[in-house]
């Protein structure tokens, strides 16, 4: 007998919600991957790490009474397509600059920038996301037995 959950668009409901939730528990390094490497190119590459670090802990204090589904979606898009041609972009500047350190910071910030973060409860953005659209039951279903 198949359940709800042997379902694969079930499946990928839920997988999509824990994504989203894991980039909005970390909102402000998750949006920074595009942005972070332009600043390197006006400000020093530590100020803009703390400045980062901060906007984390302050969003900590946010991340769980505020859920935006529209924004969480919408910013994967613009996070995709523009991390690799801002780090590229910047890291040659910089590097013309001679701001050597900069360039290799800025060019592998789409990777390592995941570091400078607060950690957070991924599970439980992932049921606020899944209550605001109205689909938290997918979570907590229970398949029943067989024999029943």
């Amino acid at each position: 007998m198949s359940t709800l959950t042997d379902n694969p668009i079930v499946r990928e409901m839920v997988n999509e919600y824990w994504l989203r939730a894991a980039e909005w528990t970390n909102w402000p390094t998750f949006v920074s991957q595009p942005l972070v490497p332009i600043l390197f190119i006006f400000y020093s590459w530590y100020v803009v790490i703390a400045g980062l670090l901060v906007l984390g802990v302050l969003w900590a204090g946010i991340r769980y009474k505020y859920i935006n589904l529209t924004a969480a979606r919408a910013a994967v898009p613009f996070v995709v397509f523009a991390k690799w041609p801002a780090a590229i972009g910047s890291a040659i500047y910089l590097y013309t600059q001679h701001r050597y350190f900069a360039g290799v910071l800025a060019f592998v910030w789409p990777l390592v920038g995941v570091i400078v973060m607060v950690p957070g409860k991924i599970g439980l953005v992932q049921r606020l996301m899944m209550r605001k659209a109205g689909t938290e039951n997918l979570l907590s279903f229970k398949p029943s037995s067989a024999g029943e």
